[in-house]
This record gives structure tokens, sequence and C-alpha cells, in this order.
């Protein structure tokens, strides 16, 4: 009997250590709690995947959300693996979201970093027509951007040390050295002539005082002689006016002389007419035939 209890005893050990074996192995795999976590597919076409390995961890911000459960080389496109990564249900992850590959220098493990673009947008639950999990983008880690920033500006810099070659050419030397040459024959034909530039500059400040001067003495003269200019215009513009005025009185004493003369000249033409006063048919003065 007691060779049975302890055998019972025993079998009861064993069979509760499987048990808690089993439920570890459940809790691993995620057999337990599955409807915690989302599963999503990732294709990764352009960025490395050196370090990344089942288990791996998948962030977001930074904080650990998920891992990857599955990898698939794809064999009918050239450097195109297919990801499964598991992401925990209280992690938010949107429609538009990018999935980055990175990598800790240090260690050379990798880790998916997922990364929401911003403003608001509605989960990413939908998966397309033909795949189990939803879908999302590759996008560019940062290395990725630090690598292409860092190619622009290699590229840039060459581009540089080009026109700076092409400037320091020989020829461009040889016409720099040729200019200054220039300059330093023209600085010293200025130095050479500086004495007489100075002594012109000084004639040309004395002319300029006598000039002065001398505008100063003739300023009473001249505005003598403007006064008189002002007064014989004044003097010639009355004379004008009166002779005006005796140019019309004179033209009326012709007119009226030259009426009279044309009365006599008439009246000679007809005598009777002048002792016996004109006829009743004829015109008086002014007058014209009907």
């Amino acid at each position: 009997m007691e060779s049975e209890a302890r055998y019972a005893w025993v079998g009861a050990v064993i069979v509760g250590l499987l048990a808690l074996v089993a439920a570890g192995l459940l809790w691993l795999h995620g057999g337990l709690g599955n409807h915690d976590f989302n599963r999503f597919t990732i294709y990764f076409r352009q960025q490395s995947l050196d370090g990344l390995q089942l288990n791996s961890d998948v962030k977001m911000y930074g904080i650990k959300v998920g891992k990857v459960v599955d990898y698939q080389i794809l064999p009918t496109e050239a450097k195109n693996v297919r990801v499964v990564i598991e992401v925990n249900a209280k992690a938010p992850v949107m429609e538009g979201a990018v999935a980055m590959v990175n990598r800790n220098l240090l260690t050379g493990l990798a880790s998916i970093e997922l990364n929401n673009q911003a403003g608001k947008a509605p989960l990413l639950t939908k998966a397309p027509e033909g795949e189990p999990y939803p879908v999302l983008s590759e996008g560019k880690a940062k290395l990725t951007r630090f690598a292409e920033r860092m190619e622009g500006v290699a590229e840039r810099a060459d581009e540089t040390l080009g026109r700076l070659n092409t400037l320091l050419s020989d020829r461009n030397l040889a016409t720099v050295e040729q200019t200054l040459g220039n300059l330093n024959d023209t600085s010293a034909a200025v130095a050479r002539g500086m004495p007489e530039l100075q002594a012109t500059l000084k004639a040309s400040r004395e002319a300029a005082v006598q000039a002065n001067q001398q505008l100063a003495r003739l300023g009473p003269k001249l505005e003598a002689t403007l006064d008189d200019t002002r007064q014989a215009a004044a003097q010639l513009r009355l004379t004008t006016d009166l002779g005006l005025q005796e140019l019309q009185t004179t033209g009326r004493a012709l007119r009226n002389a030259s009426q009279a003369v044309g009365d006599a000249a008439r009246t000679l033409k007809e005598p009777a007419g002048a002792l016996f006063g004109p006829a009743e048919d004829s015109l008086g003065p002014g007058e014209t035939a009907p």
C-alpha cells in the first residue's frame, strides 16, 4: 500500500509539472491571451534586415509593443522579405503607419519601429484581399535617411571642389596674377602723379575762392543793372502803348479823309446832283443795288 501511495504521489507531481510546462509554453507562444495582440504583415524591399530575427522587438516611440513572429524570403521577387509582427492591442496602429528597421550599432541587433503619420486617422484593421493580416508600408530608417543626406552632402562637396579646381586653373591663376600686376602698376602711377593731382586740386580750390569773391563784389552791380533793365522795359511798354493809341487815332482820321475824298469824287462825276441834289433812284452812302 505504501509503495502504491508513493507511486500515486509521484505521478501526481509529474502531471502537475507537465501542466505547468504546457501552460508556460502556451504563454510564451501567445496561446493564452492571443486576443490581446494584433498581427500585421510588412514587406521589406529596400531596407537591410541584418540583425533581425524571431522575437526581435517591435517598438513604437521607443517603447516595446510587440515582437517578430514570422518571416519569409519570397522567391518570386528579389530583395523582398515578408515579416509578420505581433503588436499589443493597446498600441494604436493607424492607417498610413510605416515600419522601419532600426539597428543597435553596438550589439548589431535590429528591431522594427512603427511610426504613425501626423494627424488623425482610423485604426488599421482591414486586411487587403489575399492577405491574412493588415499590411504596413515600409518606411525609411534613420540611418538610411542619414546616409541619403550624407550622400547629398558628398555630391555637393564634390561639385564645389570641381568648381574650385576650375576657378584655380592655371589660366585663371595667370589672369589673376596679371590683374594684380596691373593693379600694382596703377597704384604706382597714382602715387607718382599724386603731387600733381594735389597741386591741381589746390589750384581749383583757389580759383573757386576767387570766383566766389568776384561774384560777391559784382552782386550789387548786377542788381543795379537788373533794376535799370526792368525800368527800361517798363518805359518801352508805356511808349509802345502810346504809339498804338496814336496809330489807331491816325487810322480813324485816314478812314474819314478817304470817305470824304470818295464823296467829293462822286460829286464831281455828277455836277447836277451837286446843284439840285441826288436823283430819287440814286443810292445813298453805304447802299447797294437790289
